[in-house]
């Protein structure tokens, strides 16, 4: 009788094994799914303050941007594609601006070979504009 369960572990192991790569790929899959969000809300959330601080629309669009572009690369996200709206209202006391930043993620490095697909992804963020103020 105990010759009969020899190597049934090793056959066990053989079939479980694709499923548990499965599930262990999906899980960094989604990780990298869920960080990619939070940093994109991040992102905006650091343009809409810096440019909600300026003082003329222009400078404010501008501050956005760039803020935008240079906390994505601080942050590593790896974005293919990223675009940045910025929306000042002006700029008036106890108004508010808003910033949208969209991205488009590459899954290409996440497995070491070349998986294929991308995911667009976009956060936003309003913050107001100081009451106090004084005018420019």
């Amino acid at each position: 009788m105990r010759n009969r369960d020899r190597g049934s572990a090793a056959a066990e192991l053989a079939i479980l094994t694709p499923g548990l790569l499965a599930l262990a790929m999906l899980m960094v899959f989604a990780g990298r799914v869920v960080d990619a969000r939070s940093t994109v809300d991040e992102v905006a959330h650091s343009a809409a303050r810096a440019a909600s601080l300026e003082r003329t629309a222009p400078a404010a669009s501008s501050t956005g941007t760039a803020i935008a572009a240079a906390t994505l690369q601080e942050q590593g996200l790896a974005c293919s594609d990223h675009t940045t709206a910025v929306d000042h209202g002006g700029l008036v006391p106890g108004g508010a601006v808003t910033v949208t930043v969209r991205c488009t993620v590459s899954f290409s490095d996440l497995f070491g070979v070349a998986f294929p697909g991308s995911l667009g992804v976009e956060g936003g963020s309003t913050v107001a504009v100081d009451t106090f103020r004084g005018n420019p």
